[in-house]
């Protein structure tokens, strides 16, 4: 009986093919090696044929038979069709010819799937005598950086590369540079770039992106700002690799600098510039660059990775209408896309929202991934629904097939936590299968302080000082729980043994747009040109605010100031308030203010912050390291629960 493949072999081929074959044989009889002509009308008709797949296996047959595949053109093209639709017939044609020529080897080196194989394919071609050629290193390369495979054997590329004596050939330099960058070898690549008699842009935004990545802006914009000239891909690089680093402000900077020097951005740029927005609130210029990509005809509506920054933008901006408005423009979306919308609807505390975007996202087919419960979660964390969190955790596995992570335990813990259910809270992160991150303590430790649990705050604040002993933060969250319950002694010495270890807590900053322009404020802050008015409006807003009843809540305070002047000083001049007084004085009457804070706002600001939506009749919307907090009429819509 024949088998399967002989039988498909033996079918006939499709008409064209067939009237080729007969019209090659009848006037050309068979090839002889070496006089074989490429462009063949064989092999030209491939791309007309209807039934490529049996095609193919029929050409294979006459090859054979006529002994066409002695030609070694003709065999690498049989190889690399092959190598297209059926791979493992490919690499049995090529073992059977006999001198296969460089494309051939070319084409299977490409065809394997790490760079492992693809070296070892490499030195099985120089032991067969096949001479490589310039395109087989640039092969070699790409498989490594493609491969992420480890430095050893892109070393071993580099040896042969050097040993054949091509290195100096730009396009190959370029791609070494490349490897090493990407392979996180700076010092590798820089040598290569220094040492290098020849270099073109490639080979300087080769090398800017890659310290980009690696978070070196510093070298990454020493190398921009020494650049002979600068393309598009120049200008991206580094306003990456400001926005990775967490650089938003050097990000948006760039951006404008790039814009008055007559270079128009590219999708990709636009959507860095968006993240950068999204970080630091800065609506006026996320606005800016929807319109530009609105009058520019880019097409953000067919564009997932544009409109999902555009929502995610205008979501962390605190206009959640205007992302809904894009999320509903979009005509086809994905998963990574609906997430940012459930994503920026938990933020806002609209939970009930954000659950029925995640059940629309089920009926559209789309299927929910590890990152779609991590943001539902949050939205049940969020809006204080414990029992629809618990069941919607215990539904990943069993509903979805998600196994949960380390970020879902945390979820459920945070969620737990917040509602007073600190021991439950406990359990589920202790018996978690997988360690916990100290952010996932760090949470039960502030619940512990919001609902005044010594005991099981003090066990996890000694843990967390362990595993961080040199984060400021975890010294003095535990200090505040010891404060809480008076225990000044223990508190004082937390301090103590916080100033001893020289550890440092992370410095509280707060940024407002104002014009087009992002304003940063720290605690205390007076280096802004509008100092002297700033603080002059902060003192008469406590002169306000104090005739309506506000009471400084100095509790959190007690580990950091001497008394109750000094701490109540300290907590006049947080950077959420300066930004505020900042927007008082500038925004026009009836314009929204819009704060940005890197930490969670603390109760004293809170409480300061719903007084003057009150007093001074404006809407605030604050954005902590946590969620939304919009403050109208002296209420916040998370009714005191964050």
């Amino acid at each position: 009986m024949q088998s399967t493949h002989v039988r498909n072999i033996l079918k006939p081929p499709s008409p064209i093919l067939q009237s080729t074959l007969v019209s090659f044989s009848t006037l050309c009889g068979p090839p002889l090696p070496g006089k074989f002509i490429p462009n063949h009308p064989i092999l030209a008709v491939l791309s007309k044929s209807s039934h490529p797949q049996t095609d193919l296996r029929a050409l294979h047959a006459h090859t054979v038979t006529s002994g066409l595949l002695l030609d070694p053109f003709a065999a690498s093209r049989i190889v690399q069709l092959f190598l297209k639709s059926d791979p493992s017939l490919a690499r049995a044609i090529f073992h059977s010819l006999h001198h296969p020529d460089v494309y051939t080897w070319n084409a299977m080196i490409m065809a394997h799937p790490d760079a492992h194989s693809s070296v070892a394919h490499y030195f099985r071609m120089l032991q067969a005598g096949a001479p490589p050629n310039n395109y087989t290193f640039a092969l070699l390369v790409k498989a490594c950086v493609e491969g992420r495979t480890d430095i050893l054997v892109a070393m071993k590329v580099h040896g042969q590369i050097l040993k054949r004596g091509v290195e100096d050939l730009l396009v190959v330099r370029n791609s070494l540079i490349n490897m090493y960058c990407n392979m996180g070898c700076l010092k590798e690549a820089r040598a290569l770039f220094d040492l290098s008699s020849r270099l073109d842009l490639i080979s300087w935004n080769s090398m800017i992106s890659g310290y980009g990545k690696a978070g070196d802006v510093v070298s990454a914009r020493d190398l921009f700002e020494e650049m002979p000239e600068r393309s598009l891909v120049s200008w991206g690089a580094m306003i990456d690799g400001y926005v990775r680093k967490g650089g938003f402000l050097e990000a948006l900077k760039l951006f404008n600098e790039m814009m008055v020097g007559g270079m128009k951005p590219d999708v990709v740029i636009l959507v860095s510039v968006l993240k950068g927005c999204a970080q630091l609130g800065a609506l006026d210029q996320g606005r800016w660059i929807h319109i530009y990509v609105e009058k520019n005809r880019l097409g953000w509506e067919r564009n997932v990775v544009l409109s999902t920054a555009l929502i995610d933008m205008y979501a962390k901006c605190g206009c959640i209408d205007h992302a809904l408005e894009v999320f509903n423009g979009v005509g086809e979306g994905d998963v990574v896309l609906w997430n940012a919308m459930i994503g920026g609807l938990a933020m806002h505390g609209l939970g009930q929202d954000a659950l029925e975007m995640f059940w629309g996202m089920k009926r559209k087919g789309l299927v929910p991934n590890e990152t779609t419960f991590v943001n539902v979660l949050c939205a049940c964390t969020h809006a204080g629904m414990v029992e629809r969190g618990r069941e919607i955790f215990c539904s990943m596995k069993k509903d979805y097939g998600v196994e949960p992570q380390r970020e879902h335990y945390g979820c459920l813990a945070d969620l737990l936590g917040r509602a007073g259910l600190v021991r439950e809270a406990e359990e589920v992160i202790t018996n978690m299968p997988m360690e916990p991150q100290p952010s996932q303590w760090g949470a039960l430790m502030a619940a512990c302080r919001t609902h005044n649990n010594v005991k099981v705050g003090e066990r996890i604040g000694k843990r967390l000082i362990s595993l961080e002993p040199h984060d400021g933060g975890r010294y003095v969250l535990l200090s505040n729980v010891y404060a809480g319950a008076s225990r000044w002694e223990d508190a004082l010495e937390m301090r103590r043994v916080m100033e001893e270890k020289g550890a440092k807590k992370e410095r509280g900053c707060s940024f407002i747009e104002c014009n087009g322009v992002v304003h940063e404020f720290s605690v205390g802050d007076k280096s802004h040109p509008q100092c002297r008015g700033i603080y002059e409006k902060l003192s008469e807003m406590e002169r306000e605010l104090k005739k309506v009843g506000y009471a400084q809540d100095t509790s959190q305070m007690l580990v950091e100031m001497g008394d109750e002047e000094d701490k109540g000083i300290a907590l006049s001049y947080h950077s959420e308030k300066l930004a505020i007084a900042f927007g008082i004085i500038n925004m026009g009457q009836g314009t929204p203010i819009r704060v940005v804070k890197n930490l969670r706002v603390c109760r004293d600001c809170h409480a300061y912050t719903k007084l003057v939506s009150k007093v001074y009749k404006i809407e605030i919307v604050v954005r902590d390291r946590n969620r939304f907090h919009r403050f109208r009429d002296g209420l916040c819509s998370c009714m005191d629960y964050w």
